[in-house]
């Protein structure tokens, strides 16, 4: 036996946890530091980083442990759709339906011309270019929520650019649920298929989140509310939704989300008021970035240039268009309003994931549109944060930022 096999081999071997944690390490380092050098989001720093050292990682680690880490991810944007959906207010709906309608005909128009844009300029195929424009309708709920809660923000401009993220995520989600039926339809399945399929996605999903909305608020009031407690069975039913409508193949950030509205609906007694994940989730949130800029597919993109900014541009008059039209009809003057709509623009983490759906259900789509949105995506992760913050310091609903 080697006298001193006790010693490391040499060259060392890194193992894939060493990785991750560099990665992660590199991000909350990047991140502070576009915070504090550039008064940048921290959020440029976490993708920059993913998009430098994440194909680094990903080579250096094996596939099976690059598919674990997407339980983080799981998590990470499971407490961002949940905390996204309890910002959903049903009874302000009701008492201001102009903001219900600057909804959805924000989304309505968005995905007109975003479809109109790429079948009529540059002949994509129409359910390719209705699947794109499904990722457009969604702002990313994961840059929005970071920015909100980095700046500590509060006000009018805030609680509806909250409002409406929640809601075009709600109906990007329940749309791409829908749109299976028509992709089934173009690889010619059986009609009970195509009709059936759609309507098990969203009923299933919706069932699933009342009944772990009722749990949930039921283990509330057993055992109170103190905030450790809350946030522990938080993140447990997050996991439960998240593995149950995987198990039962069901669309899990609409699970998610509907979890968050159902769970503020039914809480009649207010359990959830002192529930804040902060910087408890804000390692889930680092790397959900880095990962998601780690995602990012740069391969062809000169190529795929025209239809990306045709794409970004469409998708912008879409937001921008009724939210100012029913700016006065909805109770915000046309500056705030205006800055709302500055607000809507970033995408981020959730079209990634949309598009890596797309990529599971159908693929000849997303070869088609893939180059083009992954492009998109890039410019919007970016611009995005910068966006999002810009509009909530000019309304002046930005705190003082802790040290």
């Amino acid at each position: 036996m080697d006298p001193l096999h006790f010693l490391p081999t040499w060259p060392p071997s890194w193992s894939p946890l060493a990785w991750i944690a560099l990665l992660l390490l590199a991000a909350i380092l990047a991140g502070e530091a576009v915070r504090r050098f550039l008064r940048l989001s921290r959020i440029i720093g976490y993708l920059a980083v993913g998009v430098l050292l994440g194909p680094v990682a990903a080579g250096a680690i094996d596939r099976g442990t690059v598919s674990q880490l997407g339980i983080f991810v799981d998590i990470a944007i499971g407490l961002l759709l949940f905390e996204l959906g309890q910002r959903v207010d049903l009874h302000w709906l009701r008492r201001n339906p102009s903001l219900l309608a600057a909804s959805v005909l924000e989304a309505l128009l968005t995905f007109l011309l975003v479809y109109l844009t790429m079948t009529s300029w540059f002949s994509i195929r129409p359910v390719s270019a209705a699947a794109a424009a499904l990722i457009a309708v969604a702002t990313s709920p994961a840059v929005v929520m970071t920015v909100v809660k980095d700046l500590r923000a509060q006000g009018q401009v805030t609680e509806r650019a909250t409002l409406l993220t929640a809601l075009n995520t709600a109906y990007a989600v329940v749309g791409l649920s829908l749109i299976i039926g028509w992709l089934h339809f173009e690889t010619h399945r059986p009609l009970a298929t195509m009709v059936l399929h759609p309507l098990y996605l969203t009923a299933a999903s919706l069932l699933l989140a009342a009944v772990l909305a009722i749990v949930m608020l039921s283990l509330l009031r057993l055992f109170g509310r103190p905030p450790a407690f809350q946030f522990s069975t938080t993140v447990a039913l997050v996991l439960v939704t998240v593995a149950v409508a995987t198990m039962l193949k069901l669309s899990v950030p609409l699970a998610l989300l509907l979890l968050g509205v159902l769970g503020r609906h039914f809480d009649r007694e207010r359990h959830f008021v002192s529930l804040r994940f902060g910087e408890s989730a804000m390692l889930f949130t680092v790397l959900l970035f880095a990962l998601a800029g780690a995602g990012l597919d740069f391969t062809g993109w000169a190529g795929a240039l025209p239809l990306a900014l045709a794409f970004v541009a469409a998708r912008a008059v879409g937001k921008a268009l009724p939210i100012l039209v029913l700016s006065h009809a909805s109770g915000l003057g046309l500056g705030k309003s205006s800055l709302v709509v500055v607000a809507l623009l970033p995408m981020s983490a959730f079209a990634l994931l949309m598009l890596q759906e797309l990529v599971r259900i159908a693929p000849p789509v997303a070869e088609e549109i893939g180059p083009a949105i992954y492009l998109s995506i890039a410019l919007l992760a970016f611009a995005g944060p910068v966006a999002t913050e810009f509009a909530l310091r000019r309304a002046g609903e930005a705190a003082e930022e802790t040290r």
